[in-house]
């Protein structure tokens, strides 16, 4: 039946339409009472996975989402030109990320804060900081008194590493001057949170996918049975692919009986595959992409080991995936891995720069059965409490719940 009730409660989501971390937060919560609508922060087509949605351009739309239906605003309803000329008098530029420095695929603060005052929402979420926290940030400077009550998810590198820029640090102060409600991946981050300044509701971290769930079978065969090496190849703005390839070739006379396969390989890291084979004598390759999730989770739960290290990073999904399958993973100092795991017993935790140190714990990730076999057991254990999607839904639920009331509180007064 259609929602039409007017008191039932709207969220709006600003974030990246086409992001599996949104798709999954939202699956964790949609069938529910509460309507959500997402405002697109990418010029990009909604991702498979936030079916079933349809597009809406004011409040009155919003009254006729079916149970568990999204709603995700047209953008198309918004001038392109009006907007930029509105952004550019008001001096507007968002500061950039890295990852996403062509702004030609991001809207512009005026949209956000078009989106928000049509829909007129009692909650606002942005999910991301750099992209979804910064227009927010600026749409509610726009609104003043006007703008709903505002809770932040941060996800991996977003404060722990973009607090460190001179160009992003004094944005961050303002924006934990602005929120309502924080809710960060990692104990770590709220913790630097309060450091800056920010004295409001900081929820339980909950990873930013929220809640997975995995299939059991793919976890039957235990690691020590297991050969295959997965790394993690991505070398970038924050990915050190690069360092775990010298790694291998460290470690290479003692991985010569296992099949290594790296994931998301550039030129350079392709070209570092080829000599490492041809002068180490490894079985090493890149792998291909795998489009379907189920087939990149059996894929990974035939490896006995996981690599995947960078400069910077929250709760890394393929660290839950992995432990959700037994799989022993290799991770960086630099993530919050260590409010997961324990190093040296469930997982290896190095400094993404110290290449030996790297080689040690492969090695002894290959060779020791009885660590990933008992690692294996913990781990599938830790992620059954922490980021199962029917557990965290009921906190995230009350969280929702709680900011309602206050913001309708506080309107009623």
């Amino acid at each position: 039946m259609p929602v039409k009730s007017e008191s039932s409660p709207v969220i709006a989501i600003v974030a990246m339409v086409n992001s599996i971390h949104v798709a999954r937060w939202l699956g964790m919560v949609r069938d529910c009472d509460l309507r959500f609508v997402v405002i697109p922060v990418m010029r990009a087509p909604p991702i498979g996975e936030l079916a079933p949605f349809r597009l809406v351009s004011k409040a009155d739309d919003l009254c006729d989402l079916k149970r568990g239906e999204l709603g995700v605003f047209d953008h198309g309803s918004v001038s392109w030109a009006e907007a930029e000329a509105v952004d550019f008098g008001a001096g507007f530029k968002r500061e950039e990320h890295p990852a996403f420095q062509s702004s030609t695929h991001v809207v512009t603060a005026h949209h956000v804060t078009s989106a928000i005052r049509a829909l007129d929402p009692d909650l606002v979420h942005s999910m991301e900081v750099q992209v979804a926290g910064y227009l927010t940030l600026e749409a509610k400077r726009r609104m003043g008194a006007a703008f709903p009550r505002w809770l932040l998810s941060n996800w991996g590198s977003d404060i722990q590493l973009f607090v460190k820029l001179p160009a992003h640090r004094p944005i961050i102060h303002r924006l934990f001057g602005q929120i309502d409600a924080y809710w960060a991946e990692c104990g770590r981050d709220v913790a630097l949170a309060r450091r800056l300044g920010y004295e409001g509701v900081a929820f339980d971290p909950i990873p930013a996918s929220g809640g997975m769930r995995v299939d059991g079978a793919l976890a039957v065969l235990p690691p020590s049975q297991r050969r295959s090496i997965l790394v993690k190849g991505y070398h970038g703005w924050s990915g050190r692919g690069l360092h775990i390839l010298s790694a291998i070739y460290l470690a290479a006379p003692q991985l010569r009986s296992n099949p290594i396969r790296v994931l998301f390989t550039g030129p350079q890291a392709s070209g570092s595959i080829a000599e490492i084979r041809q002068a180490a004598g490894l079985d090493i390759e890149a792998a291909p992409h795998l489009e379907q999730h189920a087939d990149a989770m059996r894929r990974l739960a035939e490896a006995r080991v996981v690599v995947g290290t960078g400069i910077s990073d929250g709760i890394g999904t393929t660290l839950l995936e992995a432990m959700s399958v037994g799989t022993f993973p290799i991770v960086a100092n630099t993530s919050c891995a260590s409010e997961w795991v324990r190093n040296g017993r469930d997982a290896f935790i190095v400094d993404p720069h110290d290449t030996a140190a790297m080689a040690e714990a492969l090695v002894r990730a290959v060779q020791d059965d009885e660590l990933v076999d008992a690692a294996a057991l913990r781990n599938r254990d830790e992620v059954s409490q922490r980021w199962d999607p029917g557990i965290n839904r009921e906190s995230v639920l009350a969280a929702y719940a709680s900011l309602i009331e206050a913001a309708r509180a506080s309107r009623a007064s």
